[in-house]
């Protein structure tokens, strides 16, 4: 309120022998935008300006001679202005401050004000000035760019819960019901997120973008409301009128600086106008999510490359199964946990039988069928707890936890069975195939390597003992 501080300064060194000061004010302030209330020393108004009406909504002759303290909204705050400052010798003759007013309807808004007291040099009258500007809007947005920093800095938010909670922020702002992401592809609207306390519009609802408002807000590349000021002209432009919408704020939506969508507010009834703060804010919001989004879009791509890079260094690419690298630090995952639960851990060692001829009596690409036919039998034969990898060539490790070696045995009698009885498939020939173990018991009190070694060494004896068995250490 730069301007009205000087106009107040000049006023208080106003000298005016031939005309009185109220006089003066009146044609001082009859055009400025503030609102200007001038009181006698009693505090009943004597001057008004035309934005003071304009504010409060009264008529000039409702407010003359009425006390100044019928528009404040607290008269506590009334009674303390008149205590402290509202005199000619205070210390501080005019002051800025914060303050609630309540227009002629009863509702209440936030305002600047300066007031004080002056003295009008030809009567020695004592006058008290108050000039007032409406801040509600730049308060709320204030308030609302605060809560948008909060939620964007809220890291137990997830992506979407951020994007929720800015649509609650938004509807809550503008007072409308419904608030939208949407995304645009071609003609077509697609419902992303959606706040709808009418239930009108779901996520994953499609509509032709010609059919909203949102068509002017990309038709103009930037924020755009309807109001009472185009209300009926942009309603009078659309082919389907289903929404119901009487008023809309929206923005654009850009992510990465291309056009994903638009965030947007309605509702069903006339609101009032929509100041340049609100196209301000929308497109502020809107921002923030196209910052979520592109957040979201390169955070997954990042988990995926990750997920593939795992997936490269621990599964073996010919079988699914997990390679060498991910069985030794599941099998020392085991130890651990068998350790401190007292609990049992048997391994085993297979190996196909004849592997070599396999190869070379039907080629490689036989053996490495064979090879994916053996993992899938045995994905299929084992528990959701179990774990079987390929430890190398034709050799696979099998983690049993929990599992005594007698219970071990039984798995793999059953395995080695199904894989007897389930032969593979290659040109019309049935290739039938065995496979050999050997599984060691440990009460994972000794090392993963003490226990892979007797466990081959089970796998040794079983072959030497004539393959297609199972051998225990």
């Amino acid at each position: 309120m730069t301007n009205a501080n000087r106009i107040a300064d000049s006023i208080q060194a106003l000298s005016l022998p031939q005309a009185s000061l109220q006089t003066v004010l009146s044609h001082v302030f009859a055009d400025i935008d503030e609102a200007v209330v001038v009181s006698d020393e009693h505090r009943r108004v004597i001057l008004v300006n035309r934005g003071a009406l304009e504010l409060f909504g009264f008529d000039e002759a409702e407010l003359i001679g009425r006390s100044a303290g019928d528009i404040y909204a607290d008269p506590a705050v009334f009674a303390e202005e008149e205590r402290t400052g509202f005199h000619i010798d205070a210390s501080r003759q005019h002051t800025s401050y914060l303050c609630q007013y309540r227009r002629r309807d009863g509702s209440v808004f936030d305002a600047e004000t300066i007031a004080g007291p002056m003295r009008d040099p030809a009567s020695g009258r004592v006058m008290h000035l108050n000039i007032i500007r409406d801040v509600t809007a730049r308060l709320s947005a204030e308030k609302a760019l605060h809560s948008l920093h909060t939620i964007a800095s809220d890291q137990t938010l997830d992506f979407a819960q951020r994007r929720r909670a800015i649509l609650e922020l938004g509807c809550a702002h503008f007072g409308l019901p419904t608030g939208v992401i949407g995304r645009i592809e071609d003609n077509a609207y697609e419902v992303v997120d959606v706040i709808d306390t009418q239930a009108n519009i779901q996520v994953g609802d499609v509509f032709p973008v010609a059919d909203t408002f949102c068509w002017h807000v990309l038709a103009k590349g930037r924020p755009f409301g309807v109001d009472g000021t185009n209300r009926e002209r942009m309603r009078a432009q659309l082919s389907d009128r289903r929404f119901g919408t009487r008023t809309y704020v929206g923005s654009p939506i850009l992510v990465a600086g291309e056009l994903y969508g638009t965030l947007n507010f309605s509702g069903p009834e006339d609101a009032g106008l929509f100041s340049q703060a609100d196209m301000d804010l929308v497109g502020m919001f809107a921002q923030w999510v196209g910052q979520e989004i592109r957040m979201e879009r390169s955070m997954t791509a990042l988990t995926e490359a990750h997920e593939q890079l795992s997936r490269v260094a621990t599964i073996d690419e010919l079988t699914g199964l997990g390679n060498r690298r991910l069985l030794m630090t599941q099998l020392d995952h085991e130890i651990e946990r068998g350790r401190r639960y007292d609990a049992p851990l048997s391994v085993a060692l297979l190996d196909l039988d004849h592997f070599k001829q396999l190869n070379d009596m039907h080629g490689h690409a036989v053996g490495d069928a064979a090879l994916r036919h053996f993992a899938q039998l045995a994905e299929d034969s084992l528990r959701g707890s179990d774990l079987i990898g390929r430890w190398g060539g034709e050799e696979f490790l099998l983690l049993l936890p929990d599992t005594c070696a007698a219970d071990a045995v039984t798995t793999l009698n059953r395995l080695l069975t199904k894989i007897r009885d389930t032969p593979v498939s290659h040109e019309d020939e049935a290739i039938r195939l065995s496979a050999s173990a050997g599984v060691a018991e440990s009460d994972c009190q000794e090392s993963a390597e003490a226990i892979i070694h007797r466990a081959d060494s089970a796998l040794y004896r079983a072959k030497a003992a004539g393959r297609d068995r199972v051998e225990q250490s």
